[in-house]
């Protein structure tokens, strides 16, 4: 079976301007933009690295020890500073599981209104709570498992080369190692991102057709990847390049109106109104190439399938 990539996309515009534009309604606008504000809390980011790159006499990395040092010497001298540390890292903590956790229903209520091109939060908050819930869960338990393995993979780097005053580029073992970690993390970095990629166009979808939990659902859909696989890999190709297409148009309208339109973008909510047309655009395109691959999993009512008599 072919999958294809323009057409879905075509088909995505126009409903797009169905939704937003005929007619255009700036009340059910600004609703929807909501929706989809809630749905991006916690859409994560893009991320610097921290290189390594020490010398042979280890200067460096004698230097960070003793800042280091002197940061606890600091720290057991003014205890209130290390408990005012420990309160923030804890506030900084629950902020971020309230908006995983918000954007996690958030994610449904957009798609609720993308599908039936309505305007709605709170009828949805409530009717998706469930659903919701267990996309959070996966979402937590995933992030702490990408964490822990990027720990555990330069944890074993650092070993490997002979400990911090190794790691680098003094020998040729730490040159090997930390070219072979700097690989590894790229191919664990874009794994990733093919699974959160995956989560938010497909796993997302079938839980909200089928009314199942988040682990029920990657078993559902993971056979059709191994199927496709090559074209799953070219839909995260093909959706990088839609993103860095109008990152371009973006930052070219933002440098025509003096940053001013930079500056409205990356406004919380203002942004996510401003984008909307391509954020809707996107949320159907990942419906409609979805659909491709079988006709139970077509979500939205035109094409929906009837269902089987053995589903539940």
């Amino acid at each position: 079976m072919n999958l294809y990539y323009v057409a879905p996309l075509r088909r995505a515009w126009a409903r797009m301007k169905g939704i937003l534009f005929s007619p255009f309604d700036l009340g059910k606008w600004l609703v929807i933009g909501f929706s989809a504000w809630l749905a991006r809390l916690a859409g994560g980011g893009g991320g610097g690295g921290t290189r390594l790159n020490l010398s042979r006499d280890h200067t460096v990395s004698l230097h960070v020890r003793q800042a280091l040092r002197g940061a606890w010497e600091h720290l057991r001298a003014h205890p209130h500073w290390l408990a005012l540390i420990i309160v923030g890292a804890v506030v900084v903590m629950v902020i971020g599981l309230l908006l995983l956790w918000i954007s996690s229903r958030g994610r449904f209520i957009f798609l609720d209104n993308v599908v039936h091109d309505r305007a709605r939060i709170t009828e949805p908050w409530r009717r998706f709570a469930e659903r919701g819930d267990s996309l959070f869960l996966w979402r937590l338990g995933f992030l702490l498992a990408c964490m822990l393995a990027f720990a555990v993979l330069g944890t074993v780097a650092v070993l490997a080369a002979g400990g911090f005053s190794g790691f680098g580029f003094g020998s040729v073992r730490a040159t090997t190692i930390t070219v072979l970690a700097g690989l590894a993390a790229v191919a664990l970095g874009i794994a990733c991102a093919y699974v959160s990629l995956f989560l938010d166009s497909f796993i997302v979808p079938v839980m909200y057709k089928d009314g199942i939990g988040a682990v029920e659902a990657w078993r559902r859909f993971v056979p059709w990847i191994e199927l496709h696989f090559g074209g799953s890999l070219l839909y995260g190709l093909f959706v990088l390049g839609l993103a860095i297409a109008v990152g371009v148009g973006v930052l070219v309208v933002g440098l025509l109106t003096c940053c001013v339109g930079l500056l409205l973008v990356v406004l919380p909510y203002v942004g996510t109104v401003i984008l909307l047309p391509f954020l809707v655009t996107y949320r159907a395109f990942s419906l409609e190439f979805l659909a491709q691959l079988d006709a139970r999993f077509a979500i939205f009512p035109e094409q929906a399938a009837p269902p089987s008599p053995t589903s539940a």
